[in-house]
C-alpha cells in the first residue's frame, strides 16, 4: 500500500521565536506583525529565561553553610528567632536530638515557623519566603543559636529581587482596525544586561508569513514520535488529485508532464461562451487521465500495492462557478470516485486576476478549501 507525506495544512500563523531589540528607553518592544491573540504571547530574555506579564521575581533566601545530620541540644543550640516582613517575631525551639536528618528537621521547622519554606539540598538546610520580590523579607537574629548550629548566617537581612518587570500589550495609535499593531510594554526598563528579546506570538491571517495569507500551508508535521505524518487510501487520493491539478504544467523538472495550466488560464478574462471554463475543465481531465495511467503502471509494472480506496477511478464531473459576491472569484468543483466507487467532491476557490499570488505570499489571494466530510489531520 501506497503513502505520501501530509502537505496541506492549516496554518496556524505561529510566529516563533522573532528576534527584537529594545528601544532605546528599554521598555518597549515593537513586534514585527499585529500580535491576533495576547494568550499566545510568550516573551523570552536573551532567548533563555522566559519572562511571564506579571514578571519574574524571587523571594528572600539563604541557606546553611554546614552538612547534617545536625545534633541538636536542648537550651544549647534548639533556639531560632526568625522575624518574616513586618509580621511578628517567632521565636522557636527545637527538641533536641542526636544527629538529625535534614529532611526531618525541615519538617519540624515547617510545622512551627509561618512565612517560610524549610527544605534541604546536599543535606544543608535552606529557606525561603513565601512572598516574592523585593518586599519579601527575612531577618533572623543574632540570638537563633539553631541556626549557628546550621551554618544560616544571623543578624542579617534577606530580600527577595525583581529580575524582570511585568509587562502589558498595548495598541499603537494610528494602525488599521483588522490588524492592529501591538507594543510589549514593560512596566519599568529592563536591565542594561538584557540585550534582546525573542518572542512567539500569533499573528493575523493576512500579515502571516508561513501562508502568505491564505490560511494553508503545505509544508511537513511530526508526530510526539518524530515520524513524518502520512497519508494512505482515500486522504491520499484527495491530497494527490489536488497537487496534480493545482501545480503549473513544466514546474516538475523530473516530470514535465505533470500538472495542469489552470494557474496560467485562470487570469485570462472570462467570455461568453464559456471557452475558458471548457478549456480549464478538459486540462483537468487530462491530468487526471495522465495520474490514472501512473497508478495503472505502479500496480501493473512496478508491481506495488494500491488499495482500492487510493486508486482514481473514475472523474465523474468538474464544474466552475463564479462567486455571486466576488466576480474575480472562481470555485472549481472536481467529483472523483475511487475504485469502491465513492464519490469524494473536492471544492477549491481561486481568485482573479492574479492566480501567480496563489502560490505566494500576497496577502491580496484567497484560497478555500473544502474537502466536505474529509479533512487532511495528522
Amino acid at each position: 500500500m501506497s503513502y505520501d507525506r501530509q502537505l496541506e495544512q492549516l496554518c496556524t500563523h505561529l510566529v516563533a521565536e522573532e528576534y527584537l531589540l529594545m528601544r532605546g528607553d528599554r521598555q518597549v518592544a515593537t513586534p514585527m506583525r499585529p500580535i491576533a491573540s495576547s494568550n499566545s504571547v510568550v516573551v523570552r530574555a536573551n532567548g533563555v529565561a522566559e519572562i511571564p506579564s506579571y514578571g519574574v521575581q524571587t523571594p528572600a533566601q539563604s541557606g546553611g553553610s554546614r552538612s547534617g545530620p545536625f545534633t541538636i541540644t536542648s537550651g544549647v543550640n534548639n533556639r531560632f528567632r526568625v522575624r518574616v516582613g513586618n509580621d511578628l517575631w517567632q521565636d522557636i525551639l527545637i527538641p533536641g536530638g542526636y544527629r538529625i536528618q535534614p529532611d526531618h528537621l525541615a519538617l519540624t521547622l515547617n510545622t512551627r515557623v509561618t512565612g517560610l519554606q524549610f527544605y534541604t539540598t546536599n543535606n544543608r538546610m535552606q529557606f525561603r519566603s513565601n512572598l516574592l520580590g523585593p518586599t519579601a523579607t527575612i531577618f533572623i537574629d543574632s540570638n537563633s543559636t539553631l541556626a549557628t548550629a546550621l551554618g544560616i548566617p544571623v543578624n542579617r537581612h534577606f530580600s527577595g529581587k525583581k529580575v524582570f518587570p511585568g509587562w502589558a500589550l498595548v495598541q499603537k495609535t494610528n494602525t488599521l482596525n483588522d490588524r492592529p499593531m501591538r507594543l510589549i510594554v514593560f512596566e519599568e526598563p529592563l536591565q542594561a544586561d538584557l540585550n534582546y528579546l525573542e518572542v512567539n506570538y500569533t499573528t493575523v491571517r493576512e500579515e502571516c508569513r508561513r501562508c502568505g495569507g491564505l490560511g494553508v500551508e503545505n509544508d511537513w508535521r511530526y508526530s510526539v514520535t518524530g515520524e513524518v505524518t502520512q497519508l494512505r487510501d482515500e486522504i491520499l487520493l484527495i491530497q494527490e488529485i489536488q497537487k496534480i491539478i493545482y501545480t503549473i504544467t513544466g514546474t516538475n523538472s523530473f516530470h514535465n508532464w505533470y500538472g495542469t495550466r489552470i494557474v496560467d488560464q485562470i487570469g485570462e478574462k472570462l467570455v461568453i461562451g464559456g471557452v475558458l471554463q471548457n478549456r480549464i475543465t478538459s486540462d483537468i481531465y487530462t491530468a487526471f487521465g495522465r495520474w490514472q495511467s501512473v497508478k495503472k503502471q505502479q500496480e501493473e509494472t512496478v508491481g506495488q500495492a494500491v488499495s482500492d480506496e487510493e486508486f482514481p477511478f473514475q472523474l465523474q464531473g468538474v464544474k466552475l462557478e463564479q462567486s455571486q459576491d466576488d466576480p474575480t472569484v472562481l470555485f472549481i468543483t472536481v467529483t472523483v470516485a475511487n475504485r469502491s466507487l465513492k464519490p469524494i467532491q473536492l471544492v477549491r476557490g481561486l481568485r482573479l486576476p492574479y492566480p501567480n499570488n496563489l502560490l505566494g505570499a500576497t496577502q491580496q489571494q484567497e484560497i478555500v478549501s473544502n474537502l466536505q466530510n474529509y479533512s487532511l489531520v495528522q
